[in-house]
């Protein structure tokens, strides 16, 4: 099936374009995925799209789709994240394993050694600073054939503020001379 082929038969390309929508400024979602090797692009898509109408957002409300490493070359996995445009972000499981999970995952722990990618994988921080809240968990682990998604909530950090050079200004004193005044 072609990245940009919906399982429901139908192409959805953004308005007044034939490529996906790119992500919203705002977006603030990121999709854990979880995939048996195999798991088709149509499987995985069926689950996204019964999770954002649940959640009701819009595919622009989604930041990435995220995976552990093992997952990243699955074709399934990359046709659906290029489906909507959306980067498809790849976590070690010795990462994913350092977050902890409301709905582990027995197939995840045997075949990893992790208690769960979908979950693990959409909580890992994009921005991890100082005070910045962590993700939160807004769409517990959902499970699909070969395919299990979970939905996290990131917080953006704050836009920096704006910096305004600092010019220094000259002035001739009466001797002649130039010296130096800052002005904030």
């Amino acid at each position: 099936m072609p990245p940009d082929h919906h399982p429901d038969g139908a192409d959805h390309p953004a308005p007044g374009t034939d490529r996906p929508a790119a992500p919203a400024p705002q977006a603030d979602l990121v999709l854990g995925v979880g995939a048996r090797p195999g798991a088709t692009a149509a499987q995985i898509l069926t689950l996204i799209d019964d999770a954002l109408r649940t959640l009701a957002v819009a595919p622009t409300a989604v930041l990435a789709l995220a995976t552990v490493t093992h997952r990243q070359h699955d074709p399934g996995l990359r046709a659906a994240a290029a489906h909507h445009g959306w980067p498809l972000l790849a976590h070690p499981p010795a990462r994913l394993a350092t977050i902890p999970v409301t709905h582990p995952s027995a197939a995840a722990q045997k075949a990893l050694g992790i208690p769960g990618v979908a979950e693990t994988a959409c909580l890992i921080p994009l921005h991890p600073s100082p005070g910045l809240p962590a993700p939160r968990l807004i769409l517990p682990k959902r499970v699909g054939r070969g395919v299990t998604l979970a939905v996290a909530r990131h917080h953006r950090p704050p836009a920096p503020a704006q910096v305004i050079p600092h010019r220094p200004v000259f002035l001739e004193v009466a001797d002649g001379a130039a010296r130096e005044e800052h002005h904030p």
